[in-house]
């Protein structure tokens, strides 16, 4: 991708979380680029970069928010699993 000597590793970083939000926010990749041409972005750099971070959002999902929350559903299935069987089967131990 040619960048114009003005654009920087911030300009670029920026411009970067700029598409990531308008795709997380189901945008059109095409209006996401439309924004980095307004700008100053040439129309092929722009979808080039659009694409380009499209991918590595696909290649890298955010996955730890939902393993965290499957273990806690887990173990609070776990706890009252254990506290109906203790009341079943009358258990004197209960998990609160």
């Amino acid at each position: 991708m040619a960048m114009n000597p003005e654009q920087d590793d911030a300009a670029i970083q920026n411009a970067a979380k700029k598409v990531a939000s308008g795709l997380a926010a189901g945008r059109p990749r095409t209006s996401v680029a439309q924004d980095l041409v307004a700008d100053g972005w040439s129309h092929e750099d722009a979808n080039s970069f659009v694409a380009s971070v499209e991918e590595a959002l696909l290649e890298d999902p955010p996955s730890s928010r939902g393993s965290a929350v499957k273990g806690w559903l887990f173990w609070i299935g776990a706890l009252l699993l254990f506290n109906l069987l203790s009341w079943l089967f009358e258990w004197p131990i209960f998990l609160f």
